[in-house]
């Protein structure tokens, strides 16, 4: 049970809902419960369903210590929670040095936690509350009857970025909705990437066999680092059991998030010997169905172990480190050398335009190429500039090298619009 701001957020073990929001007496919360049901029946998963149930728990909380009740929440009230979200106390495992804040890891570009939440946090809390006060709004719309029958969203959901325009980007500013007014800018950041040196030190310096054989499948499948949860069920690397592990055929099986499809990934040679090793000196063999994973006490391996683990190791070597960056490694080289729909299928994602809208901003050979064919056109012109003598005294002169019958057209065109100025030669 989660304990926030008064509210807790307890695990339901039986019936459609994974999670329920309940007050200090331990009563379920009647508007929060209905709405998480209506996730469940959605088919949201227990991810989403959790985090949904957290962040409105820490809005009635925050409402509860001001005295207001929840049909008070309009724009003013929303705005005033999530401007004290954004400064609070993020919690969550890795605590905020302050004397690192603004420092940034000069072998993998990761920053240091900042003590505000990021952007992404805020905006997705804000997405939680309208989702909420749309549900509300919606339910007393249909019954006819209710307080909120009729009311506006207090976080409306924003408009289109060209709405009441022209439509034409770049020509009309993008209008957006007082939903847009809460909303944070989220930089664009390129993906982080691990150099292979720093993989192989990870791999060397981890002190079992379980923890290399898990870099080492992160660093050459390129899938997520997923879980093994009995509330969230399991995917990604930490879900398989030991079914999922062929040697003979030199694959895995893991299952993707939220889509639940499994997915089948090659794996080279050199994961198997640790593999091997791994099950021989510290697992043992058993049921194909237990967990393929598993810490102290023979339960499965979870995210927050591994992810605690990785930060030790990454100590070791100096460099802070997440298991997300394998995947964006693995990602970019793919996509570079073999192209979006090959990256696509490897890394499991169901739209082409995921891989493509993560991964081809840069491509670093593409942009050298590019600079080195603009570089040398740029010289070019300035030989010819010189040559040409009209360039040395910074007047005259043509950026690029024209051929003769262009830069007689030119000629006449500066002569035509321009018939006092002539050109000096």
């Amino acid at each position: 049970m989660s304990a926030v701001a008064g509210f807790s957020v307890r695990r339901e073990v039986d019936g459609p809902v994974a999670f329920a929001v309940v007050d200090l007496d331990g009563r379920p919360v009647p508007e929060l419960g209905a709405f998480l049901r209506d996730l469940a029946e959605r088919d949201r998963s227990a991810y989403t369903q959790r985090a949904y149930a957290l962040g409105l728990a820490d809005f009635f909380g925050w409402l509860a210590a001001r005295g207001l009740a929840l049909e008070a929440a309009d724009r003013s009230v929303v705005s005033a929670y999530i401007a004290d979200y954004r400064a609070g106390d993020k919690g969550g495992a890795t605590r905020v040095d302050v004397a690192r804040i603004g420092r940034v890891d000069g072998r993998t570009r990761k920053p240091a936690p900042a003590l505000e939440r990021q952007p992404a946090t805020v905006n997705h809390r804000l997405a939680v509350l309208a989702s909420f006060f749309a549900f509300v709004i919606g339910r007393d719309r249909e019954r006819g009857a209710g307080v909120w029958l009729g009311a506006e969203n207090p976080v409306p959901r924003a408009s289109g970025g060209m709405e009441g325009s022209h439509g034409m980007p770049g020509r009309d500013a993008p209008r957006r909705g007082r939903r847009g007014e809460l909303r944070q800018r989220v930089p664009r950041r390129l993906p982080r990437h691990l150099e292979p040196g720093l993989a192989e030190e990870l791999i060397e310096a981890a002190g079992s066999w379980r923890d290399k054989a898990l870099v080492m499948l992160l660093w050459r499948t390129g899938q997520r680092i997923g879980d093994w949860s009995p509330a969230h069920g399991r995917h990604g690397v930490l879900g398989m059991a030991l079914a999922d592990l062929d040697r003979r055929t030199c694959s895995v099986v893991v299952r993707l998030k939220g889509a639940r499809d499994e997915h089948r990934v090659p794996v080279a040679e050199e994961f198997w010997p640790l593999f091997s090793r791994y099950l021989a000196e510290e697992r043992g063999f058993g049921d194909p169905g237990a967990p393929a994973w598993l810490a102290r006490g023979g339960r499965a391996l979870s995210y927050a172990t591994f992810e605690s683990s990785l930060r030790y190791l990454g100590g070791k070597v100096g460099a802070r480190v997440n298991a997300h960056m394998f995947r964006h490694t693995l990602a970019q080289v793919l996509v570079d050398s073999c192209g979006l729909k090959v990256a696509q299928e490897v890394l499991g994602h169901r739209h082409l335009s995921t891989t493509a809208d993560a991964y081809t901003r840069v491509d670093q050979a593409a942009l050298v190429r590019a600079l080195e064919h603009a570089n040398a056109a740029v010289d070019r012109a300035a030989r010819v500039a010189s040559e040409r003598g009209g360039a040395a005294d910074g007047e005259g002169g043509y950026v690029f090298g024209y051929d003769a019958a262009t830069l007689v057209a030119l000629e006449s065109l500066a002569v035509d619009e321009h018939p006092d100025q002539g050109r000096p030669r």
